[in-house]
């Protein structure tokens, strides 16, 4: 199991790649078909997004999943 300072990572990776697109949370979460609550646990580090999610987010950032483990941006 990942440690919750990995889930941190991942969620701040996500809502800045979803920031530097210019989704809204609300507009990013209905792309990936989620809650935006969730969408906000996620970016958060609260949730443990399954991998068939983790696709869905890389797939509607328009990068590979590997992508959202680079943690240097």
């Amino acid at each position: 199991m990942l440690n919750n300072n990995t889930y941190k990572k991942l969620g701040a990776k996500i809502a800045y790649l979803r920031k530097s697109k210019r989704y809204s949370q609300e507009k990013f979460a209905e792309k990936v078909d989620i809650s935006e609550i969730y969408m906000g646990q996620i970016e958060r580090g609260e949730a443990n997004p399954t991998l068939e999610k983790l696709i869905a987010i890389a797939n509607a950032l328009g990068i590979e999943i590997r992508e959202l483990f680079t943690f240097t941006f």
